[in-house]
């Protein structure tokens, strides 16, 4: 709460904030500092907020650092004050919208038949192909372990014996410093991680498809709250009932190429051919077939394209 006088305040909770006027007080607003946390018994109409009871849970130790009216956008200054912008209707809707995300994600690959394994925290190595980014290294029982920026050498060993498994898995990556600002750059971040063992292209690649479109539908038709006119728009546009666009390597290159995109062949896609590419088709587009030089050493070479791998990503618009 922010009392602005003895008769105004500007309410807050997790599905945003409203200025009200008040009446039939029985607390001294102006006594509370900026950010206090209350519990308020009353009845609403029209025209005011009727509070006959106030119950002061909390007030903040330091005004000045409890009532930050936007989040910054800096990410070092945000890590640093996160306790402050938790309560921020922006983020709590963050949150959930990625809790739901996440929770209809397990749900759907739960009902096809894959195991949940734990998360690896520590391993004694991660995944080499970071496009840039560095691992983190600690000390543990004399020798060097690495943070995991990625799991896929434990989900690639975990499929060979349990054939259909996830993970839902937390990864660190240390960013350049000139990815902090463009939106697809996190230095702690989720990943469904899925692998199965007995199961062709064209099954994961449906199968990816399937778990994307599913989950976006029923965050959209269980908790559009969450969502804004435009985000809904945008998502019922673009997310649509797959398949989605299939692209050779190959044509991925000249489809670059033809938006006045700088792409070397042979090497890994760029951040803005990445983007350009789904935005041109305005739907989810699948680019197939890596040349093996532009990607890790774990990936399977194509028997009837030597040179090239059994690979594929998904690019969605909008990123």
């Amino acid at each position: 709460m922010k009392p602005l006088n003895d008769t105004t305040a500007i309410l807050w909770d997790t599905t945003g904030s409203i200025k009200v006027n008040l009446s039939c007080k029985a607390y001294d607003l102006t006594s509370l500092p900026c950010g206090s946390l209350v519990v308020l018994e009353g009845y609403l109409n029209e025209q005011y907020v009727c509070v006959e009871s106030i119950k002061v849970v909390h007030k903040p130790r330091r005004e000045e650092l409890a009532c930050i009216d936007k989040v910054l956008r800096d990410p070092l200054e945000y890590a640093l004050k996160y306790h402050i912008f938790a309560r921020s209707p922006e983020i709590t809707r963050t949150v959930k919208t990625y809790s739901f995300i996440v929770k209809y994600m397990r749900s759907f690959l739960d009902e096809a038949g894959f195991l949940e394994l734990p998360t690896v925290i520590i391993g004694h190595t991660s995944d080499p192909g970071l496009r840039g980014a560095l691992k983190v290294s600690v000390t543990l029982y004399g020798g060097s372990f690495e943070l995991q920026s990625s799991l896929i050498m434990y989900k690639q060993l975990y499929a060979s014996i349990f054939d259909r498994i996830y993970y839902v898995a937390r990864n660190i990556r240390l960013e350049p410093e000139e990815n902090a600002l463009t939106g697809r750059h996190l230095v702690e971040f989720t990943q469904v991680d899925v692998e199965c063992a007995d199961s062709s292209n064209e099954d994961l690649m449906k199968l990816g498809e399937k778990v994307l479109y599913s989950a976006i539908r029923r965050l959209m038709n269980e908790h559009q709250e969450l969502l804004d006119s435009k985000h809904i728009e945008r998502l019922e546009r673009e997310i649509v009932k797959p398949p989605y666009p299939r692209l050779t390597y190959e044509e991925a290159v000249k489809e670059a190429w033809a938006l006045g995109i700088d792409v070397k062949y042979g090497q890994e896609l760029s951040f803005e051919a990445e983007s350009a590419i789904p935005r041109k088709y305005g739907t989810p587009v699948w680019v197939e077939g890596f040349p093996s030089e532009s990607r890790g050493f774990y990936l399977i070479e194509d028997p009837e394209k030597p040179g090239y791998n059994v690979d594929y990503n998904l690019l969605l618009p909008g990123h």
